[in-house]
């Protein structure tokens, strides 16, 4: 936000340049790709304008914050040149731990249990506001979205959202979230900012062919029935590492996206029509 703050982190990061005017970057023709880290109000301008410009793009969840500027950004993809990719930081789908529950798993309709102890957030904070914002189910339940998504290996088709208390706001970030997939896959999302800090911030669950999954925190996976599986230890792991790597790979080489842009859409459009479900206390078709 600042020219000085900007400079004198460049220099401690070993960068060669940096601007407080991102058009600078769109201009540069040394440059492949552009990561969008800013407020989630500003996302989806500056994504378009990048595409435009014929950069791929790495933007930090939500994509966006509505269906118009959704709607903007499909057009803008969809007229960048040959090559151009869009990625969203949906990055617990390439944690190791998320990449072996997919493999024992294998194809196939699920019950998936997914529930994240958030954490409280003051009202006030800017992530509550709508216009800046979008609440925390557009910004952040769209992560555990997308990984349901990854773990059923089908697209969400409708959405049931239903929050605390009698009369919860669209911004609520205390709601359970139904999810039903094109193969049959059930999923409950259960996003809670009225937990315990001493309990587990993230925890899974999969049930499918008589064997279960539980991951707890990114950190341990435990399987029951399974030939030849049963525990999975490591340190905290939610794949950002990986993503990047995989992405910087793509950049270099070329290659297909890491996240189909149809996957992408979905989830995105599956966070609006939660709030939607919300507001209009009924299943939403996507």
């Amino acid at each position: 936000a600042q020219g000085l703050s900007a400079k004198i982190l460049a220099r401690k990061a070993g960068a060669e340049n940096a601007t407080s005017d991102y058009q600078n970057i769109l201009r540069d023709p040394e440059v492949d790709l552009v990561m969008v880290t800013t407020r989630h109000n500003l996302h989806a301008r500056m994504v378009i304008e990048a595409l435009r410009n014929g950069k791929s793009v790495f933007v930090e969840k939500p994509l966006c914050l509505n269906e118009t500027e959704l709607d903007d950004i499909i057009r803008a993809y969809q007229g960048a040149p040959e090559g151009t990719t869009l990625t969203v930081g949906f990055n617990r789908r390439f944690s190791p731990f998320a990449e072996k529950m997919r493999r024992l798993l294998g194809d196939g309709p699920k019950n998936i249990v997914a529930t994240m102890n958030a954490g409280f957030i003051p009202r006030e904070v800017w992530v509550h506001d709508l216009e800046i914002g979008g609440g925390r189910i557009i910004g952040e339940a769209c992560h555990f979205i997308d990984l349901c998504s990854f773990l059923a290996g089908s697209e969400v088709v409708a959405v049931c959202m239903n929050a605390l208390g009698e009369n919860p706001e669209e911004n609520t970030d205390n709601a359970s979230i139904l999810l039903r997939y094109a193969n049959g896959t059930n999923a409950v999302i259960n996003y809670f900012a009225n937990g315990s800090k001493s309990y587990a911030k993230e925890r899974v669950e999969v049930f499918s062919q008589e064997r279960v999954l539980v991951l707890d925190n990114w950190r341990k996976l435990t399987g029951y029935g399974f030939k030849g599986f049963s525990s999975m230890k490591a340190g905290m792991d939610k794949g950002q590492k990986r993503q990047f790597t995989l992405l910087n790979e793509r950049i270099r080489e070329g290659g297909k996206p890491l996240i189909p842009f149809g996957s992408i859409l979905n989830t995105t459009k599956a966070t609006f029509a939660c709030i939607t479900s919300l507001k209009e206390r009924c299943w939403v078709n996507l």
